[in-house]
Formats: C-alpha cells, structure tokens, sequence
C-alpha cells in the first residue's frame, strides 16, 4: 500500500515561524502538552512569552521524540565527527 502525498496548508504569518528558547511538557492520561516561550528580560525581571502551545497524543509525541533525537544525533555527527585525513 502507496502513501498519498498531503498537502499540507500554511497562512504565511505561520510560515515565518517563532521563536522559542525554553520548552515545557506535561503529560495527562489523554495527551502530552508542549507549551514553547521566548524568555527575555523587562527591566531586571526575567520574564516568559508563550510562543505555542501544543496537544499531542501519546502516539504522536514518541514519534515527535523519536524524530528529534535522530535529528539530533545526526547533526552531532555532522558537527563534531572529524574528516577523515588519509
């Protein structure tokens, strides 16, 4: 059995993405909740924006997990594996 392509539909506001450099998860019985925020400073306050916040089934977030750390595992290699000099 062939998959079908999906196409997939993107406003362009969502396209230019956002930025987020603290992540959050929470698990309940149903779903996994993934709030992203962009932490900046106003004044002498550390302060926390909510960039996104995502539902997941189980399902879908050990896929998503499964995905990241291939992902990241492979950029690892690409950044610290030295050439080969022969």
């Amino acid at each position: 059995m062939s998959q079908q392509p999906l196409q997939v539909n993107a406003r362009p506001e969502e396209l230019q993405g956002r930025y987020a450099n603290i992540v959050s998860v929470t698990s309940q019985e149903r779903d996994v909740i993934i709030d992203f925020l962009a932490q900046g400073r106003a004044g002498d306050t550390p302060q926390a924006q909510l960039v996104s916040r995502m539902y997941l089934n189980h399902f879908t977030a050990k896929e998503l997990a499964d995905i990241i750390q291939k992902t990241l595992a492979e950029w690892e290699k690409m950044r610290y594996e030295l050439p080969n000099k022969n």
